[in-house]
């Protein structure tokens, strides 16, 4: 959920919009005028699509019969979508005139339009800060739970989301008093060769994989070596635990450790922790203006586990305060007129975060947003404000249409290996029936053990496209996460009206010098961040001698 959320928001206000056409209430008439024709042209483009499309459609499933219909339904919906397109187009355009004179008197008061929840209001990040951060999440359910049972009472319905919350508020007590375990455990309470890799994560040797995968999150965050500088020892125990995570995550190098130690994992190829930790959560270096990011915090709950639609947004609003509290005390020794110091502070900390794993690639994502929103709010690009809000919107467009694609072609290479692991499955069954009388069935299927794995399955280059595309689909995502994110943390360091107007500029001023700087760091070495780590990656799932070929290949 990526939008700036009021607590009024999160206790209940529905907010207008969704749907075919865009209702959201426009701000003043030129917001309206542009919405309405947005509209219209999205009802005759989609009625016209839907005239052409329909007896097509008809046809190849009926033939000439289909054909007739289909014509019938297109001229019908084409009808509906047009003239639905240019009634809430008319509509649009005449509530942006009657919102006009609002609009007029908010900016005299000094009001600033918020476009997550549409509607002026005077916001102050110092305000919102104080209600959102002092806000644990436990609180927040509470407080959400209470409101929506007393809407209930009042107003005699139900809110399907107050089961789940209610269900997340248990969760978290029962986190909360769980301890993990102390001390070295007794292999043999368990059936296994060993537990040291358990006992590093401070799990047992019967775990899920879900709790597993929280015991990770929460080592790796306090034993993270950015948050140890002091301890000459940090590396070691932060590269054990992410170790320990990428076999006891595996199924098979899980099973391969239960039963035979460190002898059965000793040869699986393992990749450097601080680059799996930067991919999923974010390099720590970072957490201050990225926050904690949206793939983490799905990696922390379980596989048949949901987090609920306001809690979501909690945590996303509380991600964005912090993140923006965070940039504006960065920013403000420029606002103090101390624009030279600023500059040499930047570039510093810029270099050293280029260097960090994932780093570069990191900072270009972030100081593209920087320059993007700076450049809009100081009308610094020809064309004026406008255009440069249609270039945002056109960018916005291909990164989303970039997942898509990813997405298209991972779907693709999973098509082809379902066929491939059909054939396969075809080919066990005829050979299973050739088994002669007498026959020892357990050593078939011992003989057949590694072939249960999907990736064994495949060809090598399969197996290269394949984690490829993974690593890709995660980092697109992550990308479509950061810029959201920091579109909203600079809205609100960007339209504070804590602080006066000529502080504003000079905070935008300060924020698209840093994303100049971190543009320029970056440089090309933004794009070798992902490419390395697909390598790594790669020489993690496809076998012992990848890693190395992938080391050879870069070289």
């Amino acid at each position: 959920i990526f939008f700036r959320t009021s607590s009024a928001t999160m206790f209940g206000k529905k907010k207008e919009g969704g749907g075919l056409f865009d209702l959201k209430k426009p701000r003043h008439a030129g917001s309206g005028f542009v919405s309405g024709l947005k509209n219209m042209g999205g009802g005759i483009a989609g009625g016209i699509g839907l005239v052409a499309a329909a007896p097509v459609i008809g046809a190849k499933q009926q033939g000439a019969g289909g054909f007739v219909k289909g014509l019938g339904i297109g001229l019908i919906g084409g009808t509906v979508a047009i003239v639905g397109g240019v009634g809430t187009g008319v509509v649009q355009m005449g509530r942006g005139v009657i919102n006009t004179p609002e609009a007029i008197k908010a900016e005299h008061e000094g009001k600033v339009w918020d476009p997550f929840n549409n509607d002026w209001v005077m916001y102050k990040l110092e305000e919102e800060a104080a209600d959102v951060l002092n806000l644990s999440e436990q609180e927040f359910i509470k407080k959400y739970n209470e409101a929506q049972e007393e809407k209930q009472k009042k107003e005699g319905k139900s809110d399907p989301l107050l089961d789940a919350m209610k269900g997340a508020q248990e969760e978290i007590k029962k986190e909360s008093g769980e301890t993990p375990a102390e001390g070295p455990t007794d292999p043999k309470a368990y059936g296994v060769k060993e537990t040291e890799l358990y006992d590093v994560l401070g799990v047992k040797p019967d775990a899920t994989a879900n709790q597993i995968k929280k015991a990770y999150y929460k080592k790796a965050q306090v034993l993270h070596p950015d948050k140890n500088p002091d301890d000459p020892d940090a590396n070691a125990k932060f590269q054990k635990v992410g170790e320990a995570y990428q076999i006891l995550s595996d199924e098979n190098l899980r099973a391969n450790y239960d039963n035979y130690g460190r002898d059965g994992v000793d040869d699986a190829p393992k990749m450097d922790s601080s680059a799996l930790y930067a991919m999923i959560f974010g390099s720590e270096k970072f957490f201050k203006y990225v926050g904690e990011l949206q793939l983490a915090t799905m990696m922390q709950k379980g596989e048949d586990e949901d987090i609920p639609e306001p809690l979501m947004a909690f945590k996303q609003t509380k991600r964005e305060v912090q993140c923006a509290v965070d940039l504006a005390e960065k920013v403000q020794l420029f606002v103090e007129g101390k624009e030279d110091e600023f500059k040499e502070q930047v570039t510093e900390e810029a270099k050293d975060l280029a260097n960090s794993p994932f780093g570069a690639t990191l900072l270009h994502a972030i100081g593209y947003v920087y320059e993007e929103q700076t450049q809009v709010r100081l009308s610094l690009k020809d064309g004026g404000k406008m255009f440069k809000k249609y270039q945002v919107s056109g960018h916005k467009l291909a990164k989303q249409y970039e997942v898509m694609e990813v997405a298209m072609k991972a779907a693709k290479v999973a098509q082809e290996e379902k066929k491939t692991q059909k054939k396969e499955k075809e080919k066990e069954e005829k050979e299973a029936a050739k088994i002669e009388p007498g026959e020892n069935k357990d050593e078939k299927k011992e003989e057949k053990k590694d072939e249960k794995d999907p990736m064994k399955k495949l060809s090598k280059e399969k197996q290269q496209e394949l984690v490829g595309l993974m690593v890709e689909m995660m980092w697109r995502t992550t990308v479509l996460d950061i810029e959201d994110t920091l579109r909203h943390v600079l809205w609100r360091v960007c339209e504070d009206r804590g602080i006066s107007k000529e502080d504003r500029t000079k905070r935008q001023r300060a924020i698209l010098l840093l994303g100049q700087t971190f543009m320029e760091v970056s440089g090309e070495k933004a794009e070798d961040g992902i490419e390395d780590f697909k390598k790594m990656v790669q020489g993690q799932l496809s076998g012992p001698g990848a890693k190395e070929e992938a080391e050879s290949e870069k070289k």
